[in-house]
């Protein structure tokens, strides 16, 4: 899959890229809202990894314009300050998964098989619990 990572965390980014190309994905990196949405309209990827609180912008608010440039995109959402409401209100914006940070490596690969085998689920939502770091 062609990945679009959405991640300001330097680190953070750089572990999941690694990752992920070590899974066999085709990855872009970027830190904030407006290249996330440069680069949607250039890349078209699969799936975009999308950091809920970034430098320029939220996921609440950046999601409804990503979804505009490309509607049936499949977003999994990641957060460091997970609580319910903040996953009801990503859930309602059509999300296909949210993951509290830290999360499970596997978790995210099995996330990815799933979503690699389907064509776009969006409604579909999941609750990751944190566990570890993705490293």
């Amino acid at each position: 899959m062609k990945i679009l990572i959405v991640e300001d965390e330097i680190l953070q980014a750089e572990i999941l890229t690694r990752m992920l190309r070590s899974w066999e994905h085709e990855v872009v990196s970027v830190d904030g809202g407006q290249q996330a949405l440069d680069r949607l309209e250039r890349d078209a990827p699969d799936l975009i990894l999308l950091d809920v609180f970034l430098p320029d912008t939220t996921a609440m608010e950046l999601i409804p314009q990503l979804k505009a440039i490309q509607p049936d995109a499949r977003i999994i959402t990641l957060t460091g300050y997970s609580n319910r409401e903040l996953e009801r209100k990503l859930r309602e914006l059509g999300i296909s998964y949210y993951m509290a940070k830290p999360f499970q490596r596997d978790e995210l690969h099995s996330i990815l098989v799933h979503l690699a085998g389907r064509p776009s689920d969006q409604g579909r939502s999941r609750t990751t619990n944190p566990i570890i770091n993705p490293t």
